[in-house]
């Protein structure tokens, strides 16, 4: 499954995963995959769960033994000829089971998301003492190891002395809650990334990553040679914003004013939304307190960097013919779609559908404004 060159593994297990047995795999119908640059990610594997023989009067096999159960640990690999890509790392939390019409009929699909469930499993009280937040999420994630998470934690660009004699850092949520509460203060993302060997992920904890090598292009309208079977592309006018404000600097005692003036990412555009009509531009107002005029421009500079796409994109892939996963979390080329939407984009969002005989894949894409940045995309 789904064929054409392309292979798809299952290894499911309650500690340690391994190969779904051959009759199972045999009953595996689809597999949805969607993962995203914020959120956790999500899977869902639908199985026939058909009933026949003498033990059919008893029970679902695929309910009574089965692999395919509440906490275990699934993990996903596409292989595209002999280059094997782990496509998802996650935690089985709900079971659902459909009878058919016909007498023996069932389907029996198992829901879950990714590993990032392991930290969102115990809500604590904690206190992180003289530790800055590029620290404290070192700490939080090395207690991981044992469930084979690496940490990928990149030091903020601001970072304040915490002193004691000021006050204590603390901790009232999950792990996954704290580390997502501490990113949005950076305009970092936290989220996990399977791989890159089976049973294993990487915790990222840093900025958006646009910049570095695009994977391989999406080709649009371009006859036999194009891989998007559909896309559109729309400007969200309402999406960048400019903060400006004042804070009482708590080390100073001083009220010093807060003002943000553009986005300071790498453009993916030639003509920025947030650049060309920035006076058009909404504003809003910076009311955080109790921090340092140094933070405050760090979290009003992460909040109008975070805002600064304007331009989305979505569509839909053939997977077949794009023979590589297309994964979120980084840059893509795109080309054939006019100079304005051609060029680079920051991925957003990929749902990978797979069945037999079958692979598509359905994008969000983003990037800031109109006119492509290079002459030429990989491909």
């Amino acid at each position: 499954m789904p064929g054409g060159g392309l292979h798809l593994s299952v290894l499911a297990g309650s500690t340690i995963p391994v190969p779904l047995p051959a009759p199972m795999a045999a009953r595996l119908r689809s597999v949805t995959v969607t993962e995203s640059d914020k959120d956790r990610s999500l899977f869902s594997m639908t199985f026939d769960a058909g009933r026949s023989g003498p033990a059919a009067v008893m029970d679902t096999a695929l309910l009574t033994a089965s692999p395919v159960a509440a906490f275990a640990r699934v993990v996903l690999v596409v292989k595209f000829g002999a280059l094997p890509r782990v496509l998802m790392d996650g935690i089985i939390t709900q079971v659902e089971l459909a009878p058919g019409r016909q007498p023996g009929s069932a389907t029996l699909t198992a829901l879950g998301e990714d590993v990032t469930y392991l930290l969102d499993r115990v809500e604590a009280d904690a206190e992180h003492a003289c530790l800055s937040d590029f620290l404290m999420v070192q700490k939080i994630l090395l207690q991981y190891s044992g469930h084979r998470l690496v940490p990928m934690v990149i030091p903020t660009p601001v970072s304040d002395p915490v002193l004691p004699v000021e006050y204590v850092p603390t901790q009232h949520d999950t792990d996954l809650g704290h580390l997502r509460q501490l990113a949005e203060l950076h305009g970092y993302v936290c989220y996990a990334i399977p791989g890159p060997a089976p049973g294993q992920s990487v915790i990222y904890w840093g900025p958006p990553v646009r910049q570095g090598p695009p994977q391989r292009a999406l080709s649009v309208d371009l006859g036999p040679h194009s891989n998007v079977t559909e896309v559109n592309f729309r400007l969200e006018a309402l999406g960048p914003v400019l903060l400006d404000g004042e804070v009482l600097d708590e080390r100073s005692g001083q009220q010093l004013p807060v003002r943000t003036a553009a986005s300071l990412r790498p453009p993916l555009s030639v003509l920025p939304l947030w650049a060309t009509r920035q006076g058009d531009l909404r504003r809003r107002r910076f009311r955080d307190s109790g921090v340092t005029i140094t933070t405050a421009y760090a979290r009003a500079q992460a909040r109008v960097d975070a805002a600064s796409d304007a331009v989305i994109a979505e569509g839909a892939l053939d997977g077949a013919r794009y023979a590589d996963v297309l994964r979120p979390r980084g840059l893509v080329g795109v080309r054939g779609a006019g100079w304005s939407h051609d060029g680079l984009w920051y991925v957003r969002q990929v749902t990978h559908e797979l069945s037999r005989g079958a692979y598509q894949q359905r994008f969000t894409l983003s990037r800031d404004g109109y006119g492509s940045t290079v002459p030429v995309v990989v491909t």
